[in-house]
C-alpha cells in the first residue's frame, strides 16, 4: 500500500499514520479529490458540512461522517419539533434540504444512469477549465499551491516566482510569476501509479531572495471499488426522493375510475362525493399521493390517461442507478467522500457496483432482474463490470478461470452445482491494482428478504401476485433458509478466488461489512409488541413477534457463521471450504450503534409522539388535513431515532410502483413500501457504518 509523504522545507518525513504534527512553508491540496464528481462545485458543496478542517495532520471526531449528514441535510426550518411544525417555520433552504444533498450531485457525476455504467472518459470540471480523464486512471489532478501565512505575512504585497518540475521522464521546467498572497494553480500535475514518476518538485523564490521547496507535490489517488448487495447500494434512499401532494390522494381501487374518488382536493363540493363513513376512521385504499405536474397547473388528468401515466413517472424518485437502487447515499461513497476531505494530498477513486438483490451467484457472478426497468431488463454481473472497467482493452480478457458455485431456486431446498466460466485480464492488461475493496454479501444468498417478508406476513397467498411478477417466491421461513446458509462458504471461496484471479486483490484488502441487527426498539427489547408501527400502508402488513423471533435466531447463526466462513475461528465453527477462513476483514464494530435503534424503534425522549409520527398520513372521514401530519410534510433525510426504513418510510420516500398491473391496484401500496427499501439502513445509518469502515480504510492505507 501507499505511504503518506509530507514534506517540511528541504526535509522528507515519512509518517507512520494519516495524522500527526508538523509545520511546513509550502501547503498544497488537490481540488475536486472526489473523482466521481464532474465538477468542483459538488465536492465543495459537500465540504461545506464537514465539520472539520482538510487537514492530514487532525484527526477528525469519530462520528464525523454522521455529522456531516446531519450538517448538509437537517431540515431547515425554525421549529423541528415536529413534520408539521418545521413545515409550518419553513426557511429558504427547506425544500433543498428536505430533498438531501445528493439531489444537488446526481446530475454531474461520472456515471450514465440511463446505460447503467461508468464513463470509461468523464470530462471533469476545474476551476480553470474542463479535462477528459480516464475515469479508473486518471494521467493528472489539479492541485493548488499556497505559502503558508506566516509567510505570506513576510512578503508583503511583493511577488513570488514560482517553478515545478514533473517528475516524469522528459518533462520540462515550468515558472510563473505573481503575487505571492496568491496560490499557484498546476492545471495538470501528472499522476502515475508508480509514484517515482508521480507529482512533481515544486519552488518558489520569495522577495528576499529566499527560496522554499516541495521535493514532492505527489498525489495519493485511492482505488476504492465497493461489490455487494442493498445494504451497500443505499437501497431505499434515492438521491432524489418522491415529493407528495399535501391535497390530494390517490385511490387504490382499479374498479373506481371516476376521478373525483381518486384525486379529491380539500374542497367541500368533491368531499360530499366520498363514501359514507363514521368519523374517525379511514379507507385503507386512500393513500398519499405523489405531487404531479397537473396538480402544479391546477388541472385533473383522467386517470385512464396517458396523461396521468406520464405525469406519475415524471414524480418518479431518482437513483443514480435505479436498475440497482444503488444511491450517493450508501456508505461506500460516504467512505470515499471523507477520505477524500481528511487528506488534502488526497485523491479517491471509486467505483461502487453494489446492487439491491445480489448474491454471490446472480449479481456477483451471473447477471440479474434490474429493480427497475420495463420487460427483463438484467444488470450485468458486477465482476464483469469491474472487467470491463479495469481491464485496458476488451481484447485484454483472455485468462479463463472456472468456479463451482452451488444453485438454488428461491423457496426450493434443491441445490445443484453450477460451474461459471470467467475471461480476466493479465495483471500487465490491467490499468491499476485496487487498494481497497468494500464488500456486503451474504444476506439475498440466505433469504433476507424473504424472512423479513414472513416475519411481516400471514400467509404468502396475500401476496402470490407480487411473487408472480418477480418471477420467485418471496416468502418463507427461516428453515429454508438455513439449508442455504450451508451453500455459503462454497460461494464464499470462488468469490475469493475470483477476486484473486481477476483482480490481484489480496484477501487482506477487502473489508466485509457484516449486517446491522433490526430487530431491537429503544430499549433493546425484540420489534412487534406494536405489530402495526411504521406498517400500516396496508393492512396485509403485521409485525409478528413469534415469526421475528424465528428470523432473528437464524439470524444470529448466520452471522456466527459469516464469522467462521471470514476467520475460520471460533468455538462452534464447523468445518468449512473456506478452511482458516476467506481472509477477509469482518466489520462488525459498528453493530453496537443499532442495538437500539431498529425498525420499530422511537426516540426515547419522545416515544408517543415519535410513534405517532411513525404512522402513514391520511384523510381521516370527516377531516379535511392528512393526520397525523401532511404528506408533503414529510422529511426523508432528517435525523430519525430508528436507522431503518420501515415499509411506511419506503412507501414516502422512494414509492416504487410495478409496471406489471395498474397504478391503482391494491397490491401497488404492497409494491412501494416492501420493494422500496423497507428494512434498510436509512441515509443516516450508512452514515453511521461509513465512520466505521473509514477507520478500517485508513488502517490499510497506513501500512
Amino acid at each position: 500500500m501507499k505511504l503518506l509523504v509530507t514534506f517540511v522545507v528541504g526535509t522528507t518525513t515519512l509518517l507512520g499514520s494519516s495524522f500527526g504534527t508538523h509545520a511546513a512553508d509550502l501547503l498544497w491540496q488537490v481540488e475536486s479529490p472526489f473523482r466521481f464528481f464532474k465538477n468542483a462545485a459538488s465536492f465543495a458543496m459537500y465540504e461545506r458540512g464537514y465539520p472539520a478542517a482538510r487537514n492530514e495532520t487532525v484527526l477528525p471526531p469519530a462520528d464525523v461522517v454522521w455529522r456531516t449528514e446531519r450538517r448538509l441535510n437537517d431540515p431547515d426550518c425554525t421549529d423541528k419539533t415536529s413534520l408539521t411544525s418545521c413545515a409550518a417555520t419553513a426557511r429558504a433552504g427547506y425544500n433543498r434540504s428536505r430533498l438531501g444533498w445528493a439531489s444537488q450531485t446526481i446530475d454531474a457525476v461520472c456515471y450514465d444512469s440511463r446505460q447503467g455504467r461508468y464513463l470509461q472518459t468523464c470530462d471533469r470540471r476545474y476551476s480553470w477549465g474542463t479535462a477528459k480523464e480516464d475515469y479508473v486512471l486518471p494521467d493528472a489532478h489539479t492541485v493548488a499551491i499556497r505559502l503558508a501565512p506566516e509567510r505570506i505575512a513576510e512578503t508583503g504585497a511583493y511577488d513570488c516566482v514560482w517553478s515545478w518540475t514533473p517528475r516524469r521522464p522528459g518533462s520540462k521546467t515550468e515558472t510563473k510569476t505573481q503575487s505571492c498572497a496568491t496560490p499557484l494553480k498546476i492545471n495538470r500535475l501528472p499522476y502515475a501509479v508508480d509514484r517515482n514518476v508521480s507529482g512533481a518538485s515544486v519552488q518558489v523564490k520569495l522577495p528576499d531572495g529566499r527560496t522554499l521547496s516541495e521535493p514532492q507535490v505527489a498525489v495519493e489517488d485511492l482505488f476504492i471499488v465497493a461489490l455487494g448487495d442493498s445494504f451497500a447500494s443505499g437501497e431505499s434512499n434515492p438521491d432524489v426522493p418522491v415529493t407528495f401532494s399535501a391535497v390530494r390522494e390517490m385511490v387504490y381501487d382499479p374498479t373506481l375510475m371516476r376521478e373525483e374518488m381518486a384525486t379529491r382536493s380539500t374542497s367541500k363540493s368533491l368531499q360530499k362525493l366520498t363514501p359514507a363513513a363514521p368519523a374517525g376512521s379511514f379507507d385503507y385504499k386512500n393513500l398519499p399521493r405523489r405531487k404531479l405536474s397537473d396538480e402544479e397547473q391546477e388541472l385533473y388528468f383522467p386517470l385512464a390517461s396517458a396523461q396521468f401515466d406520464k405525469a406519475f413517472n415524471a414524480a418518479n424518485p431518482r437513483w443514480l442507478s435505479p436498475d440497482c437502487h444503488r444511491s450517493q447515499y450508501g456508505y461506500p461513497f460516504r467512505v470515499g467522500l471523507q477520505m477524500a476531505l481528511e487528506n488534502p494530498h488526497r485523491s479517491i477513486t471509486l467505483v461502487s457496483l453494489a446492487c439491491t438483490g445480489s448474491e454471490v451467484t446472480e449479481g456477483l457472478f451471473l447477471e440479474k432482474k434490474a429493480r427497475e426497468g420495463a420487460g427483463n431488463t438484467m444488470v450485468r454481473s458486477q465482476l464483469d463490470q469491474l472487467a470491463d472497467l479495469i481491464c485496458k482493452t476488451p481484447q485484454g480478457r483472455t485468462q479463463r478461470a472456472t468456479y463451482n458455485l452451488p444453485t438454488y431456486a428461491s423457496g426450493s431446498v434443491q441445490v445443484a452445482n453450477m460451474p461459471v466460466s470467467k475471461a480476466w485480464c493479465a495483471p500487465s492488461e490491467r490499468k491499476r491494482p485496487i487498494d481497497t475493496l468494500l464488500l456486503s454479501i451474504g444476506g439475498n444468498d440466505v433469504g433476507f428478504s424473504p424472512l423479513m417478508v414472513y416475519a411481516m406476513t400471514d400467509s404468502a397467498g396475500d401476496l402470490a401476485p407480487i411473487a408472480n411478477l418477480l418471477g420467485k417466491q418471496i416468502r418463507f421461513s427461516p428453515q429454508v433458509s438455513r439449508a442455504y446458509m450451508e451453500q455459503l462458504d462454497e460461494r464464499m471461496v470462488a468469490l475469493r478466488d475470483a477476486l484473486r484471479d481477476g483482480f490481484g486483490v489480496q484477501p487482506a484488502n477487502v473489508l466485509q461489512t457484516a449486517y446491522e441487527p433490526i430487530q431491537f426498539d429503544e430499549t433493546g427489547a425484540l420489534c412487534g409488541t406494536q405489530p402495526t408501527l411504521g406498517l400500516d400502508v396496508h393492512k396485509k402488513l403485521s409485525l409478528s413477534r413469534e415469526r421475528l423471533g424465528e428470523t432473528v435466531n437464524f439470524l444470529n447463526d448466520f452471522f456466527a457463521r459469516t464469522a467462521c466462513i471470514t476467520n475460520g475461528r471460533g468455538a462452534g465453527c464447523p468445518a468449512l471450504a473456506t478452511g482458516a477462513g476467506t481472509g477477509f476483514r469482518l466489520i462488525t464494530d459498528h453493530q453496537a450503534e443499532f442495538t437500539k435503534r431498529g425498525l420499530c424503534a422511537r426516540d426515547p425522549k419522545r416515544p408517543q409522539a415519535d410513534g405517532e409520527a411513525m404512522a402513514m398520513p391520511r384523510r381521516w372521514f370527516g377531516k379535511e388535513e392528512f393526520t397525523p401530519y401532511s404528506p408533503a410534510a414529510y422529511l426523508p433525510y432528517a435525523s430519525k431515532w430508528r436507522l431503518f426504513r420501515t415499509p411506511n418510510d419506503a412507501f414516502l420516500t422512494a414509492n416504487v410502483h410495478a409496471t406489471g398491473f395498474t397504478q391503482f391496484d391494491i397490491l401497488q401500496p404492497v409494491y412501494a413500501a416492501m420493494y422500496s427499501g423497507a428494512v434498510h439502513p436509512t441515509a443516516e445509518g450508512h452514515a453511521i457504518v461509513a465512520d466505521h469502515v473509514v477507520r478500517h480504510v485508513r488502517s490499510l492505507v497506513r501500512k
